[in-house]
């Protein structure tokens, strides 16, 4: 590990000589190395260790169009020690894959009433990233070939309409319909599960308007209609509202936020889904320091859970992703608490989880999550993040869940 991680050091070191502004035209570059390990007895102990080059370039000028394209490479050091679903293999999974990849290119026409319109392969964030993110605690991000409209005020109201054709998941380009000959499964049989696969065609659309009355009352109202076309199965669609707000009377800040989704099957989607989804958390902070109280529930009906499919699923059901799924045979609820805080460089959260199966009530298990933040000056970053999932009950249709489970990262990040 030791040698990697000064290699990507050097690595990263040289990245500053390739910056270049000129004629509006800005080039940034960044890396991030990271270690990974996971303690899996179910599916193998798995170690990755991965370096990421971004390079980014952004031309801007006086007139109303922009543009912006950003390539990504990725080296896997020991490919073979870890299972990167591109590549199955017998060990826990870490969808870190070896490649490059056009992350994002894009034009941008910005009118002169608060609104412009981006065409191309982009970002998409919407809220807290529950049902649409960029996933990018991955080493590839997850964007997506589309049209957006854009309206945002910068006071009360912004409105976003888009059409989306293609998703690029974190999986990458090579996660192909035809598995690859050195994977597991190649034998038995070579095609891909459509989950797998690192592109999904779709025909899907997202309306997400917020209004911002003042710091107290935020109200945002959303529809994700999705159409996969590549897996019907993960076409939904999600009708949503969200409240959050916070107000400080003296001292402590608090903050609330609530939300409420029904989801219904949509297209030629052959599951029958009809799910509810709830999220309610308060947070008191004081100084640097916050509390918080969360309660997440992804429901099921007719066998099946509230679908996330496009979210940055990674942030939530815990960072040992035993319940990191697009789309579940059983919903899942999730009670749990929050302590962050922040002294000079170092920042830290903790978080502890308990998860019940939907459906019966029982406890599937207990979490326990840490992260550790070193901001050693503006450009370079440390981070340490550890999980240990504690197994009771699980859930019957996810093995997975069933045994314990521990998972810990180190990474060094450069940002110009």
């Amino acid at each position: 590990m030791m040698k990697f991680l000064i290699a990507a050091i050097a690595c990263c070191m040289l990245l500053p000589s390739i910056t270049a502004k000129a004629d509006g035209l800005t080039v940034e570059p960044t890396a991030r190395y990271r270690f990974q390990q996971v303690n899996d007895p179910i599916r193998g102990d798995a170690q990755a260790s991965t370096l990421k080059v971004r390079l980014s370039a952004a031309w801007k000028d006086q007139s109303p169009v922009s543009a912006f394209v950003q390539a990504d490479y990725v080296e896997a050091f020991n490919e073979n020690g870890f299972n990167s679903v591109t590549v199955t293999r017998n060990a826990s999974p870490i969808p870190d894959p070896p490649g490059g990849e056009l992350n994002q290119a894009w034009l941008q026409y910005t009118g002169e009433s608060n609104w412009y319109l981006r065409a191309g392969r982009q970002w998409l964030k919407f809220d807290n990233e529950r049902h649409v993110g960029t996933i990018e605690f991955w080493q590839n991000d997850q964007t997506f070939d589309a049209l957006s409209l854009v309206y945002n005020d910068s006071l009360n109201w912004d409105i976003s309409l888009v059409h989306i054709e293609r998703a690029h998941r974190i999986f990458g380009d090579d996660a192909k319909a035809r598995l690859p000959e050195n994977d597991i499964r190649f034998e038995v049989n070579p095609n891909r599960p459509v989950f797998e696969l690192g592109n999904h065609d779709h025909n899907s659309h997202i309306i997400n308007a917020r209004y911002s009355a003042d710091r107290r009352l935020a109200v945002t109202a959303y529809a994700y209609l999705l159409e996969n076309e590549s897996a019907q199965r993960l076409s939904t669609n999600t009708f949503g509202a969200r409240l959050s707000g916070e107000f400080k009377p003296e001292a402590i800040k608090y903050a609330y936020t609530v939300e409420f989704a029904k989801q219904k099957d949509s297209g030629d989607n052959p599951w029958q889904l009809d799910a509810n989804y709830t999220l309610v958390e308060l947070s008191a902070q004081y100084k640097s320091h916050q509390l918080m109280i969360s309660h997440e529930r992804l429901g099921e009906s007719n066998g099946f859970g509230f679908a996330t499919s496009l979210g940055t699923n990674h942030k939530f059901l815990g960072w040992a992703d035993v319940f990191t799924n697009y789309i579940s045979t059983g919903g899942i609820r999730d009670t749990f608490f929050t302590y962050r805080g922040r002294a000079a460089k170092l920042r830290w959260r903790i978080v502890a989880h308990q998860f019940r199966d939907d459906g019966s009530g029982d406890i599937a298990g207990n979490e326990l999550d840490l992260e550790l933040g070193f901001r050693f000056n503006r450009r370079w970053e440390g981070k340490l993040i550890a999980a240990k999932y504690f197994a009771k009950n699980g859930i019957p249709t996810l093995p997975a869940s069933q045994q314990n489970l521990s998972t810990w990262s180190l990474s060094l990040a450069y940002n110009f």
